[in-house]
């Protein structure tokens, strides 16, 4: 028997080479160092490329009928460029009210955990009103198709100035403020299927005013809603 034979032997009448291992090994070693160069590859994403890979990578699996990891694991890996994405989300929102002339109307601000968005008298609602005025669709359109891209939690607070309302729907500004942030928020639910659990509103009537109620000026400022974009549940900050 030669030196070939020896390593070979029959199996249900097909030659099996036992040296076949060789291959299987070298196979699983290249699959092995194209997973590092992936990992390694990925890693080095800045944080609005890792936010996008990680959100599509998740929207095919969805789509494919399979999940990939759960939920609050891949808002982590999120937020790991959280500092990049509120950046990209205030220069755009900054951008798109400033062309459409809101620039003197709305003030964007960055806040600790996100950042904050203020809608001044008379953008969102006429005076006395709770229901959303339609000129002021495309405004919050805006912000849904952001919150449709990145999983911010969603705060909505509605303000009045010191002049108080008594009529049959409304017995104070408490409920004129809570019904404009409740509606508003709504509005989200409704328009954008933003999830209920990303969203909450409340109404603080005159008490948290920017200004002193003493003149028409401050009172007109004090009239405001005011939306908390946060990447962490529950966090607001001034």
């Amino acid at each position: 028997m030669n030196m070939e034979e020896e390593f070979r032997r029959k199996d249900k009448g097909n030659d099996v080479v036992a040296g076949g291992w060789e291959t299987i090994y070298c196979s699983l070693a290249l699959i092995l160092v194209a997973l590092f160069a992936m990992l390694v590859s990925y890693s080095t994403f800045e944080g609005e490329r890792l936010t996008n890979f990680m959100r599509g990578f998740s929207t095919m699996a969805r789509e494919a009928g399979t999940s990939t990891m759960d939920d609050s694991v891949e808002r982590s890996l999120i937020m790991e460029g959280g500092k990049d994405t509120v950046s990209s989300s205030v220069a755009a929102l900054t951008k798109y009210y400033s062309d459409a002339g809101l620039g003197k109307s709305i003030d964007i601000e960055r806040t600790e955990k996100g950042f904050r968005t203020t809608f001044g008298s008379g953008v969102l609602f006429s005076s006395g009103d709770t229901v959303l005025s339609k000129s002021a669709y495309p405004y919050i359109d805006k912000m849904i198709e952001m919150a449709r891209q990145i999983p911010y939690y969603i705060r909505v607070e509605g303000h009045t100035d010191n002049v108080p309302i008594n009529t049959s729907e409304f017995p104070s500004n408490w409920e004129l403020s809570t019904a404009r942030a409740v509606n508003v928020l709504r509005y989200f639910l409704k328009k954008g299927t933003i999830a209920a659990d990303r969203l909450s509103a409340v109404g603080f009537s005159r008490y948290h005013p920017l200004m002193s109620n003493e003149s028409d000026e401050g009172r007109k400022i004090n009239r405001r809603v005011d939306f908390y974009f946060s990447m962490e549940e529950g966090k607001k900050s001034n």
